[in-house]
């Protein structure tokens, strides 16, 4: 584990032990063992039926039972409970490395603690210590308390898992709460009145009337299922085209994902976000999904490409545009695949754009794509060599590449230009027969 990790887990139990210090030393919070082992046994349930996200982490309902016990007790009985959210059988299972478990528990300790401290110092009525749910007089005042502690706890406990999943995964932080939260934040919300529809039943009934309450979180639970089994379908969608792809075309198989995993390493290069470089991943598996609308002796051809052919082609970013646009999820892809043959200086095509009016995920295929095409065999000529192959994107920087582009990616793959010049004949390759 690197010790940035170590160091941040390490800093985040010391806060977690000092705000249970806090809560000792205050004296003002009360409650009974019963509730402390209910509440601990919902939250355990609550995470072992946890979701998956895109790039790490996982979600729950947990924040709804965490939410009931705050207004419930104030912020000492749901932060101790909160602790038995690092307990998953999976984990178990799996044999992970205890820090993870030390850094669930402390994270979820951190998060509820400070959320149940901002709610009581808005004012927020404890309900065990009122003896009762609320009144409708109540809740012009309750609101406001709430509403605070909702949004301490959603920032707290998503920028920590944002925070530890980007030192784990060499990510911004920021990126990785970009593409794994934001999607959430209207979900996460509205189950803030189940949590308050708890608390009020718990008072009315006790642990009985709880239970009940598992049915509509589950409902909720289902939801988060839906969404992410609708992007692992999308998933699998670009999976499918891909393959159609290649089967009628088997000299580039691979291409595609090459060209993605290189223009990913541009983007991380350029410093692009998550969100962005997700879109460029899409972007590079699809560049040349149009191509399923092209003869297949004409992508087969070994010799030179006649006029008629050449034209027929160069259509395959426009037709890749045209099959895509009805799927949401990549409508951000399309402007990239639409212009990835277009050159830095307005000579390529469909638009004839140049410069920066080229999207940047396009400027960033059209390296990516060139340079996989010139290092890999082809029916009518052998691979080139790679040292060739950064040479001739260098001789071509500025002309069909944008030079900020062609530099991160010699800079990602840890080229130096040589000394060696560029054979002739070389020079100004167009992968438009690939």
């Amino acid at each position: 584990m690197p010790t940035r990790l170590r160091i941040f887990i390490t800093l985040l139990t010391a806060a977690a032990f000092g705000l249970f210090v806090l809560l000792a030393m205050s004296g003002k919070y009360f409650f009974d063992w019963q509730s402390l082992v209910f509440f601990s046994a919902l939250v355990f349930l609550a995470e072992n039926f946890c979701i998956d996200l895109p790039k790490a982490g996982a979600v729950s309902v947990t924040f709804t039972i965490l939410l009931a016990g705050i207004i419930l007790f104030g912020p000492a009985l749901p932060a101790i409970a909160s602790m038995f959210g690092a307990i998953i059988w999976r984990d178990i299972k799996k044999g992970t490395h205890p820090y993870r478990w030390v850094f669930n528990g402390a994270q979820y300790a951190v998060t509820t603690a400070l959320a149940g401290f901002t709610y009581v110092a808005a004012g927020g009525p404890v309900l065990t210590s009122l003896s009762r749910g609320f009144t409708v007089n109540d809740f012009p005042s309750v609101l406001f308390p709430l509403m605070l502690a909702i949004v301490v706890f959603f920032l707290t406990n998503t920028s920590l898992v944002s925070t530890i999943i980007g030192l784990a995964e060499g990510m911004q932080p920021l990126s990785v709460w970009l593409v794994n939260v934001r999607w959430a934040i209207p979900n996460y919300f509205a189950l803030a009145p189940l949590g308050l529809a708890m608390a009020q039943i718990f008072m009315a009934t006790g642990g009985i009337g709880v239970i009940l309450m598992i049915v509509p979180l589950i409902v909720a639970r289902q939801t988060f299922q839906v969404y992410m089994r609708l992007r692992n379908a999308y998933l699998g969608t670009v999976q499918s085209l891909i393959a159609a792809l290649e089967a009628k075309d088997p000299y580039t198989r691979g291409h595609s994902e090459r060209v993605s995993r290189l223009a990913n390493k541009i983007g991380r290069q350029l410093k692009l976000s998550e969100e962005d470089l997700e879109t460029l991943h899409y972007a590079g598996i699809l560049h040349d999904i149009g191509k399923v609308g092209t003869a297949r002796y004409i992508l087969r051809k070994p010799g030179k490409l006649t006029e008629d052919e050449y034209q027929r082609i160069r259509l395959h970013p426009e037709s890749g545009a045209l099959i895509l646009r009805e799927i949401r999820f990549l409508s951000k892809a399309i402007p990239a695949i639409f212009h990835h043959h277009e050159h830095f200086d307005g000579t390529g095509y469909i638009d004839g754009i140049k410069g920066e009016e080229i999207p940047l995920p396009a400027r960033i295929l059209t390296v990516a794509d060139a340079y996989d095409a010139m290092t890999s065999p082809r029916p009518y000529r052998s691979a080139m060599p790679i040292d060739i192959a950064c040479r001739e994107l260098i001789s071509c920087s500025g002309s069909q590449f944008d030079p900020a582009v062609v530099a991160a990616f010699l800079q990602s793959i840890g080229y130096h230009e040589k000394s060696s010049e560029i054979p002739e004949g070389q020079l100004h390759f167009d992968e438009t027969t690939a």
